[in-house]
C-alpha cells in the first residue's frame, strides 16, 4: 500500500525585496501550509487587514517581493517504493528543492504536481524549499501588448486566479504560496492513478454504467483489479475481478432498479461508491474509491416552431434592437441580435430526460487567498443557496477550480454546476507554446478531478472571450483553445457531459438573447442608461423584458447590511455623505468613468425608494432595491419558462469585503438580493403582471413541481392606511390548475376595473394556497417611493431562543413596507411586507451556528429591545 507523510503545518517564510524607503530588506517569519504569504504577514503584524477600509492599497508591495518557504522533516529510514513529492497547489511560479537539489519549476496555480524524488532523500533530517518568483519575473520575455483584456492584460499569461489582478468586485491582491496540501508519498511497484464512472444509458430495465480504472506500473509481475459498486445503503450491487493488461481497464456495469440522482426539487441525491483494489501476487498494492451519482445530462436546443409563442417572443426581442458593450472591452456598440431570419432556439438542461429550470447565481472564490477558506464556510454558503431555492451555480472562469468540500456539498444538496475553465474577459495567448502546454496539463487535471461529481452538468470553455463575435466566426478569441484543448480533452476524458466553447455562446453575436446563452452583464451600459436617464416609472416592464433563452449572468447589485459594513469600515465612513469608503468597497470598472457602479446603485435607490434622513437609511434602501429587482427578474423568467431555460445572477458570493454585486456578502450574511431571489424561487409562486397589450392584470401561478397542482386564489385591493378590519376595498376569488413544471395565468382582470381602484394609497395583493403550500405577492401601481404609507405600528411581538439561534415574531397594525430584521444573524427572511394585523415568525441563527463552528457570547434577544436585533421598515 502507498504510504503518505503530510508536509502541511508549520513552515518558515522568508521574503526579500525593496521596502517603503527604497532600501533592500528581508523578512523571516513563521508560516502555515496550506497558506498564502498575505495570511502569514497579517498574522505576524507586518500588514494590516486588506479587507478593512483602504488597507488593501497598503500591501501592494507583497506582490513585488520574492518569497521562500522552507521546512525540514524526518525520515527514520528510507521507505521501500518510489518516493513522490505531491503538491496539490502552488501559486504560481515556484522552484522546488529537496536537500539542496532543484527538483522542478512550476508555472500554474491550478495544476497538481507530482515529482519523483528518488535518490534525493536520506534517513534523518531532510529539507524542502519552495522559492516563488514574482509574477513580473514569471512574465519575463512574454509580450502581452495588443492582447485585449478587461482590467489588465499581463494576467493573460499567468495561470492563476484572474480576479485578484483586480476586478469590479475585488482589488488587486496578487499573492504567493503553497495554497493546497503537500505530501511525500511512497508508491508501490504499481498504483491506481484514476477512477471514472459515468452513466451511459438509462431505460426501463436499469442503468448501464461505464467504469474505468487507470494505473501505472513499474513491474513485470502480473496484476489484477478487484472492483465493486456499493449502493447508497452500502450494499454491494456489482463486482468484478480482472487481470490487468496494460495501464487501463474499462468495463460496463449494468444495474437493475438504480436509484437516480436528481437536482434539488426534482428528486433525491443518492450517491453510490465505486471501489478499486490493485493486487500483485504478494497482496494489496493500492486502493481507491469514488462516490458518484447515476444520472444522464444533456442540453436541448429546439428551434422555435412557426407560429409558436416562442417565435413571437423571439420576434419581439429582436425588434427591440438591443445593443450594448461591456465597459472597456469593445470600442463600438455591438448589435447583439444579428441573426437575420434564423429561427430562435431554446437552451434547456435535461437531467434523466426531465427539463430542469435552472435558478441560481455565479460562484466566485470565497477569498483572495482561497487557502484560508474553511470547509464550514463552503457548507454554510451552499446551504444558503439550497435554502434560497437555487438549483444551479456556475463556477466562473476568473476564479479557481473549487475543492472537494464545494463539490461534495453540491452532490449531496442537489445543486447542479456548470464549470468554466479558468479564462475570463480577454484574448489569451493561444499561439504561445509554453502557455498552451501549461493550460493543457491544467485542463486534463481539472477534468479528471471533477468528472465523477454528479452535480457537474456541463463544461464551459471560458467566460466572455468570444462574446463580441458570432458562433460561426472562424477566429474569435478562444475558439482555437476550445477546439484544440478544452473541447478536445472534454470529448476524450468526459464523454458524459456537454461542452460549450464559451459563455455566452450561440447565434450572431455569441451574446444573442434568442439563441443559446446570453449575459446581461454585456448590456450593462444600456441598463445604466435606463437607470440614469429615465424616471424608472416603467421599471417593472423594463426588467420583465430582459429575457433570454438562458442567462448565465444577470447583473444586480446592492449594499450589505450595516453590521457587515462595520467590519470593513468605521462609523465615520458610514456617516460620510459622500460615501467614499463604500464606493471604494464597491469597486468599479475603468470604463465606467462618470457613472460608477455605486452611483448607479445610489440612483436606483433614490428613484425607487422614499427620501431618507440618514446615511444608514440610505444604505438600507440600496439593499432594498437589489431585493426588489432580483425578485422581479426571477418572476419574469419563471412566467416565461416555456421560452427560457434558466437565470443565474451575477453573483452569489463575494471574494473580498465588498459592497456590490453579490447576493451573499463576504462574511456569509444574506443581502437584500438574496431575499428577493428566495421570495421568487419558491416551488410555487404568485406573480402579478400588468399586460398592456391585452389590457389586463394577469395573475400568474408559476410552478416548478413535477406534477400538476390545484389551488385557490384571491386578489384584493387594500388601503395602505387601513387596519385588518377595514383595509380591504375590493376582492375576487378564483380556482386554478397548473400543469407540471409550468406557469399559467390563473386569472386575468380587466385593467380598467383595477386602474379605477389603484392609486398611491392602495396596493394590489394576490394570494394562492393549495396542497403545495401558499404564497403571496403584491403590486403597487406607482413607484415604491410614492406609496402613501401610514404609521404601521410595526413591532416585535415575541421571541424564542437565544444568542445562537431562535425566532422573532413581528406584527403590525397597518400595511408595513420593507420590514427589516437587522443584526449579526442569518435571518430566514427579510425586506418583506406585512399586511394589516399579520404576524410573521422569522427564524434566525448566528453565523457560527450556521457554519457549525463554536460561537462566543452572543447578544441577548429581548422583545422590544434593540440589543441584538433591530426592527425597521419604511413606516
Amino acid at each position: 500500500m502507498r504510504r503518505s507523510i503530510m508536509l502541511t503545518g508549520a513552515w518558515q517564510l522568508e521574503g526579500e525585496g525593496i521596502d517603503a524607503s527604497g532600501k533592500e530588506a528581508k523578512i523571516a517569519i513563521g508560516a502555515q501550509v496550506p497558506g498564502h504569504v498575505h495570511q502569514d504577514l497579517l498574522g505576524a503584524g507586518l500588514i494590516a487587514d486588506p479587507g478593512y477600509r483602504k488597507q488593501a492599497d497598503d500591501c501592494q508591495w507583497v506582490e513585488h517581493w520574492r518569497w521562500t518557504y522552507r521546512r525540514t522533516f524526518e525520515l527514520e529510514r528510507l521507505e521501500p517504493g518510489r518516493p513522490l513529492l505531491e503538491f496539490e497547489g502552488l501559486d504560481t511560479y515556484a522552484e522546488i528543492e529537496v536537500n539542496g537539489v532543484r527538483v522542478a519549476r512550476t508555472d500554474n496555480m491550478f495544476v497538481r504536481y507530482r515529482f519523483d524524488v528518488s535518490g534525493l532523500l536520506r534517513a534523518g533530517t531532510n529539507e524542502l524549499v519552495v522559492r516563488f518568483r514574482t509574477v513580473a519575473e514569471g512574465l519575463a520575455g512574454k509580450s502581452y501588448a495588443g492582447l485585449g483584456a478587461a482590467f489588465t492584460s499581463e494576467r493573460l499569461f499567468v495561470r492563476r486566479m484572474q480576479c485578484t489582478f483586480g476586478w469590479d468586485w475585488v482589488g488587486r491582491l496578487v499573492s504567493y504560496g503553497i495554497w493546497r496540501p503537500v505530501r511525500l508519498v511512497f508508491e508501490e511497484a504499481a498504483a491506481i492513478d484514476d477512477l471514472f464512472v459515468y452513466t451511459k444509458a438509462l431505460d426501463a430495465r436499469g442503468a448501464s454504467l461505464a467504469v474505468a480504472v487507470e494505473t501505472t506500473s513499474r513491474t513485470v509481475e502480473p496484476l489484477r483489479l478487484s472492483l465493486a459498486i456499493a449502493d447508497p445503503a452500502g450494499r454491494v450491487v456489482w463486482q468484478a475481478e480482472r487481470r490487468l493488461n496494460g495501464g487501463k481497464l474499462e468495463l460496463t456495469a449494468d444495474l437493475a432498479e438504480p436509484e437516480l440522482w436528481w437536482p434539488a426539487g426534482y428528486g433525491g441525491q443518492p450517491l453510490y461508491t465505486f471501489v478499486a483494489k490493485l493486487y500483485d501476487k504478494s497482496g494489496l498494492l493500492d486502493e481507491r474509491s469514488r462516490t458518484f451519482g447515476i444520472r444522464t445530462v444533456r442540453i436541448e436546443q429546439l428551434a422555435d416552431r412557426e407560429g409558436s409563442a416562442e417565435e413571437r417572443i423571439t420576434a419581439k426581442i429582436r425588434a427591440q434592437g438591443t445593443t450594448g458593450k461591456e465597459a472597456g472591452d469593445n470600442p463600438d456598440d455591438t448589435v447583439w441580435e444579428a441573426n437575420g431570419q434564423r429561427p430562435g432556439s431554446g437552451f434547456r438542461l435535461l437531467v434523466n430526460g426531465v427539463p430542469v429550470f435552472c435558478k441560481g447565481a455565479n460562484w466566485v472564490p470565497c477569498d483572495p487567498f482561497p487557502s484560508s477558506v474553511p470547509d464550514s464556510h463552503y457548507a454554510h454558503l451552499l446551504r444558503l443557496a439550497r435554502d434560497a431555492g437555487m438549483t444551479m451555480l456556475r463556477c466562473w472562469g476568473g476564479g479557481i477550480y473549487e475543492p472537494e468540500p464545494f463539490w461534495d456539498g453540491c452532490d449531496r444538496l442537489g445543486i447542479v454546476v456548470f464549470q468554466d475553465f479558468m479564462m475570463a474577459c480577454g484574448t489569451y495567448p493561444e499561439s504561445d507554446r509554453d502557455w498552451t502546454a501549461s493550460l493543457t496539463a491544467e485542463i486534463e487535471g481539472a477534468i479528471r478531478a471533477l468528472r465523477n461529481h454528479p452535480s457537474l452538468v456541463w463544461w464551459n470553455g471560458d467566460n466572455e472571450n468570444g462574446m463580441f463575435a458570432g458562433e460561426e466566426d472562424p477566429d474569435y478569441p478562444g475558439r482555437a483553445i476550445a477546439e484544440r484543448i478544452t473541447g478536445r480533452l472534454c470529448a476524450a476524458l468526459d464523454p458524459s457531459r456537454p461542452f460549450q466553447p464559451t459563455s455566452p455562446y450561440g447565434g450572431s453575436t455569441n451574446n444573442s438573447f434568442t439563441i443559446g446563452t446570453a449575459h446581461y452583464t454585456a448590456a450593462l451600459f444600456e441598463m445604466f442608461d435606463v437607470f440614469r436617464n429615465t424616471d424608472l416609472r416603467d421599471y417593472r416592464s423594463y426588467f420583465a423584458g430582459l429575457l433570454s433563452r438562458f442567462c448565465p449572468e444577470f447583473p444586480l447589485f446592492g449594499t450589505p447590511e450595516i453590521h457587515t459594513l462595520r467590519r470593513m469600515m468605521n462609523d465615520e465612513d458610514l456617516a460620510d455623505p459622500t460615501y467614499d469608503m463604500i464606493e471604494y468597497h464597491t469597486k468599479n470598472h475603468p470604463g465606467l468613468k462618470d457613472f460608477s457602479l455605486f452611483r448607479a446603485l445610489r440612483t436606483l435607490a433614490d428613484k425607487l425608494a422614499p427620501p431618507v434622513s440618514s446615511t444608514v437609511e440610505h444604505i438600507r434602501h440600496m439593499s432594498f432595491v437589489q431585493r426588489e429587482l432580483t425578485r422581479l427578474t426571477v418572476e419574469a423568467y419563471r412566467r416565461n419558462r416555456h421560452y427560457t431555460g434558466g437565470l443565474l445572477f451575477w453573483m452569489f458570493n463575494d471574494c473580498w469585503p465588498a459592497s456590490g454585486w453579490s447576493l451573499v456578502d463576504y462574511y456569509g450574511y444574506p443581502k437584500g438580493g438574496y431575499y428577493g431571489f428566495q421570495k421568487a424561487a419558491r416551488p410555487v409562486i404568485a406573480s402579478i403582471e400588468k399586460n398592456a397589450e391585452a389590457g389586463t392584470y394577469d395573475c400568474w401561478v408559476c410552478s416548478d413541481k413535477p406534477e400538476q397542482i390545484r389551488g385557490t386564489g384571491r386578489v384584493r385591493v387594500l388601503n395602505l392606511a387601513g387596519s385588518a378590519e377595514d383595509a380591504e376595498v375590493w376582492s375576487k376569488a378564483f380556482d386554478f390548475a397548473v400543469g407540471a413544471e409550468a406557469s399559467t395565468v390563473a386569472e386575468a382582470i380587466p385593467a380598467a376595473e383595477l386602474d379605477a381602484l389603484l392609486d398611491h394609497g392602495r396596493v394590489l395583493v394576490m394570494e394562492v394556497a393549495g396542497g403545495f403550500g401558499e404564497d403571496r405577492c403584491d403590486y403597487f401601481a406607482g413607484l415604491p417611493a410614492e406609496m402613501k404609507l401610514a404609521p404601521s405600528g410595526l413591532r416585535i411581538a415575541s421571541r424564542s431562543g437565544g444568542p445562537k439561534a431562535g425566532s422573532v415574531t413581528v406584527t403590525s397594525d397597518r400595511y408595513a413596507k420593507a420590514v427589516l430584521l437587522h443584526g449579526a444573524f442569518v435571518f430566514a427572511d427579510n425586506y418583506f411586507d406585512l399586511l394589516p394585523g399579520e404576524r410573521r415568525t422569522i427564524e434566525y441563527r448566528s453565523l457560527e451556528a450556521a457554519q457549525g463552528t463554536e460561537a462566543g457570547d452572543g447578544p441577548e434577544i429581548e422583545p422590544g429591545n434593540e440589543r441584538g436585533i433591530e426592527l425597521s421598515g419604511w413606516n
